[in-house]
């Protein structure tokens, strides 16, 4: 019975711990945004099929009410801006967009120093 009792405490302790590790990448975007149009155009489809939309997948945000739905993030000044977050806080974040391959080298490169992303 002791032993029940014990692997049941490490595999809740194991659940609360991945559940801790829950990782968003935040669009925060304007209406009107001439780069926000273009990410949209080259990004926005594939993203949720790639590993990195998998592991963070995207939520979107209108520049007017983005601090409501998030907890500890530094003002956004530029759009589109992209906030990873884990639990709704800022870890780290891109400015700006100018290009898809850049756009995702960035964001690799991000998830990889931040995150425990392979």
């Amino acid at each position: 019975m002791k032993l029940i009792l014990q692997t049941l405490i490490l595999l809740m302790a194991w659940r609360f711990a991945y559940a801790s590790e829950k990782y968003n990448l935040v669009y925060v975007e304007q209406q009107g945004c001439f780069y926000c149009e273009i990410w949209d155009e080259e990004i926005a489809a594939i993203y949720p099929k790639t590993p990195e939309g998998k592991f963070a997948p995207l939520l979107r945000l209108d520049i007017t009410n983005y601090e409501t739905e998030m907890s500890d993030v530094k003002p956004v000044i530029f759009t589109p801006t992209f906030i990873l977050t884990n639990n709704s806080k800022e870890i780290s974040r891109i400015e700006g967009y100018i290009g898809d391959d850049l756009f995702w080298g960035m964001l690799e490169i991000m998830l990889k120093r931040e995150t425990k992303y392979k």
